[in-house]
């Protein structure tokens, strides 16, 4: 059996317009993006970028990525086709990363990939550790607490209309029954029983919106399920990155 390897996409290549010319540059860390093609990924990776930061993101698509002309081809973005879940293709990007930044989260009208989380955290580690690579920034979800318990999950009273899809009911039941939430605890549990190994960040956003991006939000240890930017929260993992200000901390944000 041949073994599966990783696509590499190069730069693509366009005509050139002045506007659209971004130097290479050696400034800036070497970050390894997950979860780069979801909307809070996505503004990571542009906001790094922009930075001056080293990209490589590993998706498991090169298909309507949600990247711009000028992104796709500035040289410090590597895009790398793989999945997360496989040590090998973790293998060929991790190395020589100065940071990992995990923004994975399931798809919630697909109930096949709703511990994604969890599972992808193992590999995730188990790569870091072969490496040497001890920087995390993971971003899990308000609602998850250190003493998270299934039965502590806020209840919905709400009913779902029989004319609604059966992919929005699973997204509810899903929600509603703490799978997701659930998840993201394992995942939480796996990162700080790597206490010794890893220099981890936990990032729990409120409810995720596309605003814009102010620089204006409130971070705490204490959640309060406001509403904050994709935008804000690419931000501070930057900015945490840049000052390790919360590491083996669990933190919220929130506008």
């Amino acid at each position: 059996m041949v073994p599966h390897t990783p696509t590499i996409i190069p730069n693509l290549m366009y005509n050139i317009d002045p506007d659209d010319y971004v130097p290479s540059t050696m400034r800036g860390k070497h970050i390894l993006v997950l979860g780069a093609t979801g909307g809070l990924g996505a503004q990571v990776v542009n906001q790094a970028l922009e930075a001056s930061y080293h990209v490589t993101a590993l998706v498991q698509s090169d298909v309507n990525l949600p990247f711009t002309r000028r992104q796709l081809r500035n040289p410090n973005l590597v895009i790398v086709v793989g999945s997360v879940l496989r040590r090998d293709d973790l293998d060929k990007v991790i190395e020589h990363q100065d940071a990992i930044i995990n923004c994975l989260g399931p798809k919630p009208l697909f109930a096949v990939d709703i511990d994604i989380c969890s599972r992808s955290q193992q590999v995730i580690i188990s790569s870091m550790k072969r490496y040497g690579i001890r920087r995390l920034i993971a971003v899990t979800s308000q609602g998850v607490t250190d003493d998270f318990d299934d039965n502590k999950i806020m209840k919905s009273s709400c009913t779902i209309q029989p004319q609604i899809t059966n992919g929005i009911q699973k997204l509810f039941e899903n929600l509603f029954s703490g799978k997701i939430l659930q998840d993201k605890a394992v995942q939480e549990r796996i990162i700080i029983n790597n206490n010794k190994h890893i220099d981890w960040t936990i990032i729990r956003p409120g409810k995720l919106t596309n605003g814009q991006l102010t620089n204006e939000y409130s971070i705490n240890e204490k959640s309060n399920f406001n509403k904050v930017s994709r935008a804000n929260v690419a931000h501070f993992i930057l900015k945490e990155l840049r000052s390790s200000e919360w590491v083996r901390k669990c933190v919220s944000v929130n506008s």
